[in-house]
């Protein structure tokens, strides 16, 4: 994958959607920006052909505002993680676990559904080779996620 695209998005998809929330406004730009750079990494290393991509970037696009909201679900879950987490209740954690195992789930959910509309549109190879981006793009804003977010005291 190209390295600096694929940090750029990753850094900008932990930040989009929190910095939205902190700013309480409607995220329309931010979240047209953080959609750019992953369609521009998907298109780096999806290599569509002409007809592939005609059909796949529709499908591309309804994904991706389905992950944004649960993305934002998530972004919501730890700004409520950060403002207590230093005086986090046996209470409260267990209902940021419940909702985390929710929002985990909403994700393979989602993209299970969206595989299979994906499947065909894209050859067998392809959509393997697309989810591997997917995945890979989810592991490396977890890694820089999971650096960002403290331990519950």
């Amino acid at each position: 994958m190209r390295i600096v695209s694929t940090l750029l998005f990753a850094c900008f998809l932990l930040t989009a959607p929190l910095s939205a929330l902190a700013d309480n406004n409607p995220d329309a730009l931010k979240k047209k920006i953080m959609f750019d750079q992953k369609k521009l990494v998907v298109m780096e290393n999806l290599e569509l052909t002409d007809q592939e991509a005609t059909a796949f970037w529709p499908v591309f696009t309804q994904f991706q505002e389905e992950q944004f909201m649960i993305n934002q679900q998530a972004a919501r879950l730890i700004v409520a993680y950060a403002s207590t987490y230093q005086t986090l209740t046996d209470d409260q954690a267990a209902k940021i676990v419940e909702e985390y195992f929710n929002i985990r789930e909403a994700r393979t959910a989602t993209l299970k559904k969206y595989m299979q509309k994906f499947s065909k549109v894209l050859p067998g190879k392809k959509l393997f080779r697309y989810l591997q981006i997917e995945n890979k793009l989810e592991a490396i804003a977890r890694a820089e996620l999971a650096k960002r977010v403290p331990l519950a005291q």
